[in-house]
């Protein structure tokens, strides 16, 4: 009985995950350095709000994540689950196209899951849905230049 193992695994505190993941991972990406700034690290894991490699945003080390995907879905992180990474993230919720709708349900999301996040849920939101309108149809991208044929210009 000294050495039977319980059914439920231990976990590992936040802060350990962090450690062990934050040298070498495999959703972290590395951009080269340049003469004006040192080296840039993003990631892209799920449950990052602003894919920024760092300890606040890692959906990976922290138990409570939000993930808001460009397929226009929502989901959040059951800790409960944190050792089956398949059922890890709930059921997806989906958000509309219309961006007043889709930042209300980020909103209340991010309230419930992780109020710190909050500001960059709805700049992740807002971003993704204006992605999803422009792919659609419903908006026009602003920022593509129309260049003209040499013909056209004559």
């Amino acid at each position: 009985d000294r050495f039977h193992l319980s059914n439920n695994p231990a976990t590992m505190s936040q802060t350990l995950i962090w450690h062990l993941i934050r040298d070498n991972n495999s959703f972290m990406v590395k951009r080269e350095r340049t003469s004006r700034s040192g080296a840039v690290q993003f990631s892209s894991e799920p449950g990052n709000l602003l894919n920024a490699h760092c300890f606040k945003y890692s959906g990976v080390a922290n138990n409570n994540a939000i993930d808001i995907s460009s397929d226009l879905s929502i989901r959040t992180k059951n800790c409960k689950n944190s050792n089956k990474p398949s059922k890890t993230y709930n059921a997806a919720e989906n958000l509309t196209v219309f961006p007043s709708k889709a930042i209300a349900k980020a909103v209340a999301t991010a309230n419930a899951t992780r109020p710190d996040l909050l500001s960059a849920a709805v700049r992740r939101t807002v971003k993704v849905v204006n992605g999803a309108r422009v792919a659609r149809g419903v908006k026009k991208n602003k920022n593509v230049k129309v260049v003209k044929s040499r013909s056209a210009r004559k």
